[in-house]
């Protein structure tokens, strides 16, 4: 019988192979790196996540930075918008996961992350209570939005660990020819630690910490498409009931 650990390896080889061959096809190498991790991540998500680039917006008015992947909900994120190039306009409320994607890992590109990382971050999103099985159920608190890394390479660990102190946004990462790294915070979201993945399994390591993060998440918070009505609609103001 193949056992769990081969079947994980097969697994380990399968998304190492198909990330090094998408990122390294000759067209451009910037779009292609974006698209090999798109791809990579809606290989293995839930149906629940839908993962694309784009821009996210808040009801204030206020958008992103251009980010190059976003996971955020594919079952209940209204007001998606898509342009001729295919980058999607989503909604600060439906938001997972938002990710920078570079050739090699290092410092100016973790200040470079976190920045576009924080423009989301930074967005006001609401919630709402809900009705579920014909009962209200109260509005959640909101959860966090993961910020993250990628790339093919990286300059030393101990150099990205001594780094990310400064760049609180960024939650997660990973250099599929060296390493994963998952940061350990505080309640006050300081870093305390950062814990890397071995070398052996650097793109399977990365695969169960996103998978972990996202299901600690759970269900992102119900967007209260009120405000967006009242932001965009002229003289039209929905019920503020639940």
């Amino acid at each position: 019988m193949t056992s769990i650990k081969i079947l994980l390896e097969n697994k380990q080889k399968a998304l190492m192979a198909k990330l090094e061959a998408d990122i390294n096809h000759p067209t451009s190498k910037g779009d292609n790196s974006e698209g090999a991790w798109i791809n990579f991540f809606r290989s293995f998500l839930p149906s629940k996540y839908a993962v694309d680039k784009g821009f996210v917006f808040d009801s204030t008015g206020n958008m992103s930075e251009q980010i190059d992947v976003i996971i955020y909900d594919s079952l209940y994120a209204p007001l998606i918008f898509e342009t001729e190039a295919g980058e999607k306009f989503i909604t600060a409320e439906s938001v997972y996961a938002v990710f920078e994607v570079k050739q090699e890992l290092n410092k100016g590109y973790l200040e470079y992350a976190h920045k576009k990382i924080m423009s989301v971050q930074n967005l006001y999103r609401s919630s709402r209570p809900m009705i579920v099985a014909g009962k209200p159920v109260k509005a959640r608190n909101l959860t966090k939005v993961i910020g993250g890394i990628l790339s093919s390479n990286s300059i030393s660990f101990d150099s990205i660990k001594s780094h990310l102190t400064h760049y609180p946004s960024i939650d997660l990462g990973c250099a599929i020819n060296q390493f994963s790294f998952l940061t350990i915070k505080d309640d006050y979201r300081n870093i305390v630690d950062i814990a890397k993945s071995n070398e052996d399994e650097v793109i399977l390591s990365f695969f169960f910490i996103i998978l972990d993060e996202l299901y600690k998440i759970g269900t992102v918070p119900a967007v209260d498409i009120r405000n967006y009505a009242d932001f965009s609609l002229d003289g039209i103001k929905l019920n503020r009931g639940v």
